[in-house]
């Protein structure tokens, strides 16, 4: 466990290194100019992933959802969207993650419910114009690892503002240091 954090710690260290270090040596040139982001009121989009035949959910989604919860308690004046359709046995994947999230004590106005997506693409469709109603500053999408790259290209592609990405580990261990890397510098700098 102590060789990962290492691992992890350097990664990020590297990461960071190669993202600030790359100022030109000359002179003449300006340095680009930094981007800063409004975390002022974040809409918190935790992404669905499919529910189990009897419409439980599955382990990545509960790790999902405790991941936004925990980046939401950042953000008290922000809300949650969980989006997700795909229903089982009469379930989607929003329903059951607002369950989860009021079953541990979310507030339910602070939860805006997307239950018609049936693919990444439509997650970012159908919640970029839900978190821009909500009055959002920009989007901290929550999702697993392995999906982190295709969400923030479909969120971008549908216009959102993209803040910061937080990705629960799955999948390959060393994806996982090179996401968790890039997850830490992601509010820092434009990744992507």
């Amino acid at each position: 466990m102590r060789s990962r954090w290492k691992a992890a710690l350097g990664a990020m260290a590297l990461a960071a290194s190669v993202g600030l270090g790359g100022v030109a040596p000359a002179v003449s040139q300006a340095a680009p100019p930094v981007a800063t982001k409004d975390f002022s009121k974040p809409a918190i989009v935790i992404l669905g992933y499919g529910l189990n035949p009897d419409g439980t959910m599955r382990t990545i989604l509960r790790r999902r959802v405790l991941t936004g919860l925990t980046v939401a308690q950042f953000f008290p004046q922000s809300p949650i969207i969980v989006t997700g359709g795909n229903p089982q046995n009469g379930r989607t994947e929003a329903g059951q993650m607002r369950n989860m999230l009021m079953l541990l004590g979310f507030p339910a106005n602070r939860i805006i419910v997307e239950d018609k997506a049936n693919s990444t693409v439509q997650n970012a469709r159908f919640s970029v114009p839900l978190a821009k109603d909500a009055g959002t500053s920009g989007i901290i999408l929550v999702t697993s690892s392995t999906h982190q790259d295709r969400a923030d290209g479909n969120f971008a592609d549908a216009g959102g503002n993209i803040l910061a990405t937080v990705s629960y580990p799955d999948g390959d261990p060393s994806v996982n240091v090179v996401q968790f890397a890039r997850d830490a510098i992601s509010p820092f700098i434009n990744v992507g």
